[in-house]
């Protein structure tokens, strides 16, 4: 429905101090500390993987020669997003405190909203989706391989966050294989928390003693790990552990088309439309950056 001067008065009318609108300071944007933001000039953007080798053998005279295997591809499928806003003539000439002229602007914080919902996305389904290139959830007790006799795995806990539950997750990451079942360097040094979990975790990392003991022992975490809060993650007790550097190599998001406006005006009505339009893909590649824990 337009925005028609009947439902607007106040903003014809003199005599008004101030007229609030509805808008409040933006929470800062996570994705640039968690994706690696790319643009891109394809309908989609596809990752695929090359399994490793294994141990060489001692050469007795021949070469032994090694056989290699398809891993999972992942494709980048980008969606398109659009809204839109209607504003009468007469509103937007007589509008007294220039409210109208300003909600144009309005579509930018709500795309900039809409982006780092679907950012937290990936992780607030990290446990129910089915997104990874073996089609099971990001954090899953069973990621498996495609090269022959190599073990599932797992980078899912249940654990409330504590000084004890970080140390596991950070022994459990540094214990991950590759897809032939060899031992990686998985180096863990970011915690992504909700904002109920901020005090929490921030006291892990940054107590110089050991936490929540009388003991003057040092504290094994202090300032092992980046805290990264995000208000929007859903779930008030779900934590993840993280290896940045790898995160910045396996969770990607592409930008197909970067946020664009449009404004038109209907000659019949004089109703002055504005618009917004963008299209973008994100996921992950991979899971071996990542240990995800689901506390009930």
């Amino acid at each position: 429905m337009p925005a028609v001067a009947e439902h607007f008065g106040d903003l014809l009318t003199p005599g008004f101090r101030k007229i609030f609108e509805d808008q409040f300071n933006q929470i800062a944007s996570m994705l640039p500390d968690l994706y690696n933001m790319q643009s891109s000039d394809k309908p989609e953007e596809k990752d695929s993987a090359v399994g490793g080798f294994g141990d060489f053998n001692e050469f007795t005279g021949t070469i032994g020669y090694d056989d290699v295997y398809q891993q999972y591809d992942v494709t980048y499928t980008p969606v398109e997003f659009a809204k839109g806003f209607k504003v009468q003539r007469r509103l937007f000439d007589d509008d007294l405190y220039n409210i109208m002229n300003k909600k144009p602007a309005g579509l930018s914080v709500a795309a900039r909203r809409t982006r780092e919902k679907r950012g937290a996305q990936i992780f607030n389904n990290a446990f129910t989706g089915t997104d990874g290139g073996d089609a099971l959830s990001l954090c899953n007790a069973s990621h498996t391989s495609t090269t022959p006799g190599v073990s599932t795995q797992s980078n899912r806990a249940t654990t409330a966050i504590s000084a004890t539950a970080v140390e596991a997750a950070r022994v459990a990451m540094a214990d991950f294989r590759d897809s032939e079942g060899e031992k990686i360097s998985v180096i863990s040094d970011m915690l992504l928390v909700p904002r109920n979990l901020e005090q929490t975790a921030w006291e892990i990392v940054s107590s110089r003693g050991k936490v929540e003991t009388a003991n003057n022992n040092a504290n094994f975490h202090f300032g092992k790990y980046k805290l990264a809060v995000w208000d929007y993650l859903t779930d008030s007790n779900n934590w993840f552990m993280i290896d940045s550097t790898l995160m910045n190599q396996f969770l990607l998001w592409f930008d197909r088309i970067p946020l664009e406006f449009g404004r038109d005006k209907d000659f019949d009505t004089y109703l002055s439309k504005f618009s917004a339009y963008m299209r973008f893909s994100r996921g992950f590649s991979d899971w071996r950056w990542i240990y995800g824990h689901i506390v009930s």
